[in-house]
């Protein structure tokens, strides 16, 4: 029974330490947007720099949280302001472009 007990606790703290990790991230991707805003592009590449080598590093559960967390809400606003965005979109390290580009043609359309 202790071996349960112990999982159980064992998840709750993974569950936790990734719900961290993903507000670390939605942190960031706000850092990134408010940089490329005021046109800091030394900022946001070493934020996008910080965060692709966490996508390529990072394990399947990283991959998706940096997936979900940073790419999908930052290229959405990106793609909004396309007058501007384009230019951060075209940017992206490679790691970050390939997963934006596979969520773009995600549907097949």
């Amino acid at each position: 029974m202790v071996y349960g007990v112990a999982q159980t606790l064992n998840k709750n703290v993974m569950h936790n330490e990734i719900e961290i990790f993903a507000q670390e991230l939605e942190q960031i991707a706000i850092e990134t947007y408010s940089f490329m805003q005021e046109g800091n592009d030394e900022k946001v590449v070493k934020l996008l720099d910080r965060v692709n080598l966490l996508f390529q590093k990072g394990s399947t559960v990283t991959q998706n949280l940096v997936s979900n967390a940073f790419i999908l809400p930052l290229t959405s606003l990106l793609e909004m302001n396309y007058s501007w965005g384009m230019r951060y979109l075209k940017i992206l390290p490679l790691y970050l472009k390939k997963e934006h580009h596979s969520q773009v043609y995600a549907s097949g359309l």
